[in-house]
């Protein structure tokens, strides 16, 4: 069975919709937000990020209690292997995984690379709302400014709308890219191809609500066609670089060892091919929701949730009692969540190699009545 990049309505196992559905014209939630997601000529430099989680030590006796919720999580999962990570006030307080990758045999590290998934938009939204920040486009602007080319767009869809899924445009995961995700793996998508197979729009730009892969398929070409660079340079340029995430990385499917094959990565592509560690990904929630990537208006604009609890590539998350900002992530066999409570200054990655796995209950586990990962993560 196939499953693809989506975010969660509540944290309850994911229920994502059947694609090709047509949704109503206002508030489909496809899969879900949860409530628990050297420079170019004239070129602005990339602001360096504030906040760069570093190791912290841990007593024997929390890190056994660690590894129970660990284990407790991964029980609830009923996964293969979980890998998680947690960064507090800029230092990493915690990392650990348990189990084993989807081989069965090689055994998993906190460092170990994962399928993100939707978790893929928070780094195209970041390098967009970059692009803000230094006056090379505008949230206004008609996505048709800079991409031409995309005649079946509609010139009222602005960049605001692809970023927040207000845009109107159906997915792109349909029956045709489903088709070719089963029948033929190994064969990679040109751009012009995955967007000949998204239907009649949802609804007008701006009439609804509609969560969508194909807005940030288009996000990532308006990436490169800003800073003329391919997307997984401008995103190592970016962010890998500065923030040191070496266990990060846009996937093409052709590595060896690659986890998606190519027909998965150039169809999901910015909407959902990326690979990172937790360490990697607590880290980038730090960095993202907590540092200096972004003008703090900028970043207060990203967090202007609507009533569907989604920003400008970010949801509002809740869990039991505690709310804060992330995304959730779900491709192939992989599901994934970056969850960062400002509050209390957290950021906690849960990376999980089975798809549709209940991410509330795996962060509230508790092991023979000890703490859960969340209540160890807020110090509880």
């Amino acid at each position: 069975m196939l499953a693809f990049t989506s975010p969660a309505l509540t944290f309850a196992p994911l229920n994502a919709s059947e694609p090709g559905a047509v949704p109503p014209a206002v508030g489909r939630v496809e899969a879900p937000v949860p409530r628990l997601p050297s420079l170019l000529p004239g070129e602005a430099a990339v602001p360096a990020p504030v906040r760069i989680a570093r190791p912290a030590a841990v007593s024997v006796d929390l890190g056994a209690r660690f590894d129970a919720a660990l284990d407790a999580a991964r029980t609830v999962g009923g996964a293969y292997g979980v890998t998680a990570a947690i960064v507090r006030d800029g230092t990493l307080a915690w990392s650990g995984a348990i189990g084993r990758s989807r081989d069965g045999l090689t055994a998993l590290s906190p460092t170990s690379p994962m399928v993100i998934g939707s978790v893929t938009k928070t780094f195209v939204a970041a390098a967009i709302l970059q692009l803000v920040d230094e006056g090379r486009i505008a949230l206004s602007d008609p996505v048709r400014d800079h991409l031409p080319q995309l005649r079946h767009v509609s010139r009222d869809i602005t960049v605001q709308q692809l970023l927040d899924h207000t845009s109107g445009l159906a997915d792109l995961f349909n029956d045709t890219t489903r088709e070719g995700l089963e029948e033929d793996p190994s064969r990679s998508w040109t751009a012009d191809e995955v967007l000949a197979t998204v239907r009649d729009p949802w609804y007008e730009p701006g009439d609804g609500w509609a969560y969508a892969n194909t807005n940030y398929f288009l996000l990532g070409l308006l990436v490169e066609a800003v800073s003329q660079a391919p997307l997984a340079d401008e995103l190592n340029r970016r962010f890998m670089g500065p923030i040191g995430l070496g266990a990060t990385s846009v996937l093409d499917g052709t590595a060896a060892g690659s986890p998606l094959a190519p027909a998965w990565t150039t169809i999901f592509w910015g909407s959902g091919a990326m690979a990172a560690s937790a360490v990697d990904l607590a880290r980038w929630g730090d960095a993202l929701y907590a540092g200096g990537l972004l003008a703090p208006a900028t970043r207060a604009s990203m967090l202007d949730v609507n009533s569907h609890d989604y920003g400008l590539g970010v949801q509002r998350i809740e869990v039991g009692d505690v709310t804060g900002y992330g995304h959730t992530g779900l491709l192939n066999t992989y599901t994934t969540l970056l969850f960062h409570v400002p509050d209390e200054g957290v950021t906690v990655a849960l990376l999980v190699n089975r798809s549709h796995v209940d991410l509330g209950g795996m962060l509230t586990a508790e092991p023979s009545g000890g703490p859960s990962l969340l209540e160890l993560a807020l110090g509880d």
